[in-house]
């Protein structure tokens, strides 16, 4: 969805004459409109996304099946104190949205296949990189041609284990969480009404966001073997689990999806830029899910990466390292905020003991009265801090 979306972002250099080429393991070609599934997964989209997605002309058809973020509580379970954000607040029709990524790619893959300029490699992968001070050339595998790419700067955005990064010899770091997110869809058997629920349980941080069809995406954090154990229980056992670590607040559960689970770890490339190279999305910075900040992170760097583009082009190399700095430069500052607080916000929630849960509570609490420090939580929730609005080309 990263490479997808810078893509599109680019739209106004290529009509300058950029040539652009996106390389993608997936056929882009045979989209098929599947039927709605209630265990389809989702991505939560911040405000700042979507203004993105409106600008590059995705949202109007996007919006028609994504669910609105109007209301945000964080809580902490068995303790006291609560934050409390509600969208009309802050002046704003919704903090954020949550929609299946099957639809998402869908709009995005069929916004691409319409752009004149751009050249569709799929399905193929690239078998090797090779960079120069002349540029980047790549060697693509495509059915059983291949096929050599050069270019000014190739966009490494293959995910938390980049094969580009392994080859180029740029060190994706890891933190290792030793915790999964057990995931599956939820339903209760009372109306959402747009709530998104952040809680803290004893088994770890816990996501409820909300989804069209009166649904919730849930998104589970603890322990590897707890994980394993949750998702060997049947029916009845996980729903008795899950009910108590919700309370019965939310309504009664009355039907939960297909479980799954994938490990947790935060990845961050070492480095995000050389001559001719950007590394970008999850392969530059994979996170922990607790703040849902993983893929809006990305795209404001894609956002911040087009404008670069579009101001230099075709007066400088994009590959220019003076180019790529005043890309990182620009955006060295969200992408520390955002990090920083999905890494610190489990931390903070796991320390163990009832002095620590206590100070919890009571943090809570100071900010849920605190009109500015809610105000400063509600705009990084919304994506909008140490960013600019949306750059207009």
């Amino acid at each position: 969805m990263t490479g997808a979306s810078l893509a599109l972002l680019l739209k106004p250099a290529m009509e300058k004459g950029l040539k652009v080429a996106l390389v993608e393991t997936h056929d882009v070609a045979q989209q098929q409109v599947a039927q709605p599934s209630f265990d389809d997964r989702t991505t939560a989209l911040s405000l700042s996304t979507q203004r993105i997605f409106d600008k590059i002309g995705v949202w109007s058809t996007l919006a028609q099946q994504a669910c609105a973020i109007k209301h945000i509580q964080v809580s902490q379970q068995k303790q006291f104190g609560r934050i409390r954000l509600h969208a009309q607040d802050n002046q704003v029709d919704a903090m954020g949205y949550v929609l299946e990524n099957r639809i998402m790619g869908m709009q995005l893959m069929s916004a691409l296949l319409k752009l004149p300029a751009l050249t569709v490699f799929a399905p193929a992968q690239v078998t090797s990189y090779e960079v120069t001070l002349q540029g980047a050339q790549l060697q693509i595998s495509q059915q059983d041609q291949t096929l050599q790419l050069q270019a000014q700067l190739v966009v490494l955005a293959d995910g938390a284990n980049s094969e580009g990064c392994r080859q180029l010899g740029i060190i994706q770091k890891r933190h290792d969480y030793q915790q999964d997110a057990l995931v599956c869809n939820v339903s209760f058997d009372r109306p959402h009404q747009n709530w998104a629920f952040e809680r803290f349980t004893m088994q770890g941080p816990m996501a409820l966001l909300p989804m069209t069809n009166n649904r919730f995406a849930l998104v589970w954090c603890m322990g590897k073997q707890q994980a394993q154990q949750y998702l060997a229980l049947d029916q009845d056992d996980f729903t008795q689990v899950l009910q108590q670590a919700v309370s019965h607040k939310l309504g009664r559960v009355n039907r939960i999806g297909e479980r799954y689970s994938y490990p947790l770890s935060l990845v961050r490339a070492q480095e995000q830029v050389r001559t001719h190279v950007v590394v970008m999305g999850n392969a530059a910075h994979a996170m922990h899910p607790v703040a849902g900040q993983g893929f809006n992170l990305a795209l404001r760097d894609a956002q911040a990466l087009a404008k670069q583009i579009d101001h230099h082009w075709p007066s400088q190399s994009l590959g220019s390292l003076a180019v790529l700095n005043d890309y990182l430069s620009a955006q060295t500052k969200d992408q520390h905020i955002t990090v920083g607080l999905s890494h610190g916000l489990p931390n903070a929630f796991t320390q163990a003991g009832s002095g620590w849960s206590l100070v919890r509570a009571l943090g809570m609490s100071a900010m849920d009265v605190s009109p500015m420090a809610k105000k400063l939580f509600t705009r990084q929730a919304m994506g909008l801090v140490g960013t600019a609005e949306p750059w207009q080309p």
